[in-house]
């Protein structure tokens, strides 16, 4: 009876022993999903993620836009899809670092038509995001892709590219005008002679023909044709700006490797260039540095 009762008495230690062993084991635990769940919740804050096999992270499906969204800002959206889906073929091939991330997002910044949308990749790009990998930089480029459509009230301004012929129109106009004086002093002294020998005839004035039109003064009132195609050449420049600075992994580039470059790609007119040029940084997109000669993609 003895025995019997020390065994009674001795049970309910053990079973206290017991619950004080596995209480902090279960609290432990409890900690570590709380601090899981966390985790989770910030790498997923930017943007909803999908996973697919073994938890990796994977692309996305574009969201549906809820208007119909302007030409130059529909043509950028295309451009910058193609952009994030190269990105993650890179992802998936485990070949993407900072610097492709880098030059992807510089590339539709340069593109880009809306002010907003540039100011939020600007942002990401300089500040940086939380993770370990570049996955979280292509989640964030779906967020801000998909809010393409509350943009369509921020978009910028139309270049004036009346403007752009007017300037034409001057730079030729002067070259005509020196071309017009050096023929008038060439022909001075044979209209001389040729008014002496005929002053005793009776003169017939005739009417002077009317000239065409100098290629100056056609282009200062360009059709509305022309003004589509140099917006349409100006998009293309842009886009080419960007994608060249990527593959050539460059942060800045001498102007004139750049012209050089831009002739082998049907942009030969160098002039022209550089008026787009000039058009992007007033657009705030590129930074032009005088005193070195470069640019660069801000």
């Amino acid at each position: 009876m003895t025995t019997n009762a020390r065994v009674v008495e001795d049970a309910p230690e053990r079973v206290m022993i017991r619950k004080e062993e596995t209480r902090p084991m279960t609290t432990e635990k409890r900690e570590r999903e709380e601090d899981d769940e966390a985790v989770g919740t910030v790498e997923a804050a930017p943007v909803a993620t999908k996973r697919g096999k073994g938890g990796r992270q994977v692309e996305t499906a574009p969201r549906e836009m809820s208007i119909e969204l302007p030409e130059t800002l529909a043509e950028w959206k295309t451009g910058a899809e193609e952009q994030l889906k190269h990105l993650w073929t890179l992802q998936r091939q485990r070949l993407l670092d900072w610097f492709e991330t880098k030059a992807g997002i510089n590339i539709c910044i340069v593109s880009c038509p809306a002010e907003g949308i540039r100011l939020k990749l600007r942002d990401m790009r300089e500040n940086g995001v939380y993770g370990s990998s570049m996955v979280p930089y292509l989640q964030i480029m779906r967020e801000i892709f998909d809010t393409a459509d509350e943009y369509v009230d921020d978009l910028d301004e139309e270049i004036d590219f009346d403007d752009f012929w007017d300037e034409d129109e001057e730079d030729e106009d002067e070259d005509e005008d020196e071309d017009d004086d050096e023929e008038e002093e060439e022909e001075i002294p044979i209209v001389a002679r040729a008014r002496v020998e005929e002053a005793p005839q009776a003169e017939t004035r005739e009417e002077p023909e009317p000239q065409a039109r100098s290629r100056g003064a056609s282009r200062s009132a360009p059709s509305a044709e022309e003004r589509a195609a140099m917006q349409v050449k100006f998009r293309q420049f842009s886009l080419f700006l960007g994608q060249y600075f990527s593959e050539k992994r460059l942060e800045k580039e001498d102007i004139l490797a750049l012209l050089e470059h831009a002739a082998n790609n049907n942009f030969d007119d160098e002039s022209e260039v550089m008026r787009f040029l000039d058009f992007l940084q007033g657009q705030n997109k590129i930074m032009i540095d005088q005193d070195d000669q470069s640019v660069y993609i801000i």
